[in-house]
């Protein structure tokens, strides 16, 4: 049944299923590592589910002053690609963290043996971008979502700002700019930092570019490679 499940969604659903995307990331116009991004099929005690999963590694370079090896899976609601769970594995530096949190229904999220109430369907900022990927996106649109995380819960609006061209190494894009805020108007990240996501204005939606501005300089995320993964 399971399979049958799989072969249906694979066919009737977002086409980024099985999708293995590829980046090169930069700090200050520096190669600094890879991150890869994949969406497939899974399933959850015998429920129907996708899984997406965000690796990101610095290089032999960067390892020599500050190493990472973070990986976030993220198990998703077929209906909306809202989050069901999340296992997520830091490791930054000197800096480890690991958690685990499951959501129960849109009221109730359990994590490291605590429960804490969710105001409604959660999203972590990556499932978000598959969720964006699946919408009739156009300049001047706005969505809204609540953001989880380990220690916040909080109402983020992404607007839809600019229509722009954007090259990497896999081409030229057409690209619709998406720039999330927090509606309380505190920053999103850490250090006053803020994010803006580039997806590719076809029916791909690809997320081309990803930039994240911090108070210490700019991390650039951009396509270096598309890979389709087969069903096992």
């Amino acid at each position: 049944i399971i399979i049958l499940l799989f072969a249906w969604t694979w066919a009737n659903n977002p086409n980024f299923i099985g999708e293995e995307l590829k980046y090169a990331a930069s700090f200050r116009f520096f190669p600094a590592g890879e991150a890869i991004l994949t969406f497939s099929a899974d399933s959850i005690n015998g429920e129907l589910v996708y899984r997406l999963t965000t690796s990101v590694k610095t290089n032999s370079f960067l390892d020599a002053f500050f190493e990472v090896r973070d990986e976030i899976q993220s198990w998703l609601n077929p209906d909306n690609l809202s989050l069901k769970k999340t296992i997520q594995t830091i490791r930054e530096g000197n800096y480890h963290q690991d958690h685990q949190s499951i959501i129960q229904g849109d009221s109730i999220a359990v994590s490291d043996d605590k429960i804490r109430e969710i105001p409604g369907k959660v999203y972590d900022p990556v499932s978000f971008v598959y969720y964006l990927r699946n919408q009739d996106l156009s300049l001047g649109n706005s969505y809204n979502f609540f953001s989880y995380d380990r220690k916040k819960i909080r109402e983020v609006i992404v607007n839809i700002t600019a229509k722009e061209a954007v090259q990497v190494a896999v081409g030229t894009f057409d690209c619709l700019k998406a720039e999330p805020v927090s509606r309380d108007g505190n920053p999103l990240l850490k250090n006053n930092g803020q994010m803006r996501v580039w997806l590719s204005d076809d029916s791909l939606r690809l997320p081309v570019k990803i930039e994240q501005k911090t108070n210490i300089g700019t991390m650039v995320m951009k396509l270096k490679g598309k890979n389709i993964l087969h069903i096992k």
